[in-house]
């Protein structure tokens, strides 16, 4: 005789509930494990999964260890945990990294990718952009960096800036040759350059400080917290600098001609700082800005060679015409 509808109907949802007990109670279950438990086949219960994942259950597949649990559907981002985010929002800047298998944070990134997809699979990402807005403000990656010696103190950095506690680092100052203990409330993580910098109030100072990565030589969460000062704006404490460093004590505005030949790609950099380009009839480019980073900009200026006129300021247009006098001196047979 067949059995009745409500019978199998109630016989399922049972099962169901099973699969959901044990997916909560242990990391991984293979589909046999769970057919065992069951009393069913594994082509049953992979239907079963399948339903359970139109319930809006998130889970994972995790190879031969079978499905991990992730989420339950009234709260889809309850699960994601920290260090998953930090490692969503870093780890795609240090993927170029040969040690970046052996970073802590490399199975986080993974784990963290899967949920995402499950999170945002036929549901409104908003929610998600809004929860990870505030950690991407803070760690500011706007282009690719490849420091490949700052995984010993990464960690430290994280939860320093995560957690809003002051950081005690070992820092190598270059220009005066020598390694010095600062205590620092780190703020941004800011890519210039192929580097790394923090920007941030060093308290050891007194004063808002950059401090290049790769230069901090360890690094030790403390107990003391930390709040970011109000006044503090990122933009403007940057807008004036042409990489990272402003070394000048007034602003300089330079004006330089780029020849046609490779004006178009000028016009493709990134430009930290605000600058004006405007195209001119015989196809050249000028490019108008006003920092307080001569030494860095004229160094970028004179990359092009003769490519690139400076025109002004005047001073500055002898310096390198000194210069190039003394460079072809050098080079002469």
């Amino acid at each position: 005789m067949e059995e009745p509808f409500h019978s199998r109907d109630v016989a399922k949802t049972e099962r169901l509930f099973t699969i959901l007990t044990l997916l909560r109670e242990n990391a991984t279950v293979t589909a046999r494990e769970l057919a065992e438990y069951c009393h069913t086949t594994v082509r049953t219960i992979y239907r079963d999964m399948k339903e359970i994942d139109q319930l809006g259950y998130q889970y994972i597949t995790e190879g031969q260890h079978g499905y991990r649990l992730l989420q339950n559907p009234m709260s889809p981002t309850r699960y994601l945990s920290k260090e998953e985010w930090l490692a969503l929002t870093v780890y795609p800047q240090m993927s170029q990294d040969m040690t970046v298998r052996d970073h802590p944070y490399h199975r986080a990134y993974h784990s963290g990718i899967e949920k995402m997809k499950e999170i945002t699979k036929d549901r409104d990402s908003g929610d998600v952009t809004a929860l990870r807005q505030e950690l991407g403000n803070r760690i500011r990656f706007h282009d690719q960096a490849g420091e490949k010696d700052t995984n010993r103190v990464m960690p430290a950095l994280f939860q320093s800036i995560t957690e809003n506690r002051m950081l005690e680092i070992e820092y190598y100052a270059i220009y005066r040759d020598q390694v010095s203990v600062r205590n620092i409330h780190p703020y941004y993580i800011i890519p210039r350059s192929g580097h790394l910098y923090v920007v941030g109030y060093c308290a050891t100072r007194e004063d808002y400080r950059i401090f290049r990565l790769n230069r901090i030589h360890a690094a030790r969460v403390l107990d003391e917290t930390f709040t970011m000062a109000e006044a503090f704006d990122i933009d403007d404490y940057l807008s004036a600098r042409w990489s990272i460093f402003a070394d000048d004590e007034e602003e300089t505005t330079f004006v330089v001609r780029f020849h046609e030949d490779i004006a178009r790609y000028v016009k493709e950099f990134n430009f930290y700082a605000d600058t004006e380009l405007r195209t001119e009839n015989d196809g050249s480019l000028l490019l108008t800005t006003t920092l307080q980073s001569s030494k860095e900009f004229v160094r970028w200026v004179r990359g092009f060679g003769l490519d690139a006129e400076l025109l002004e300021p005047q001073y500055i247009r002898e310096e390198l015409h000194n210069f190039h006098k003394r460079q072809s001196e050098r080079y002469k047979p």
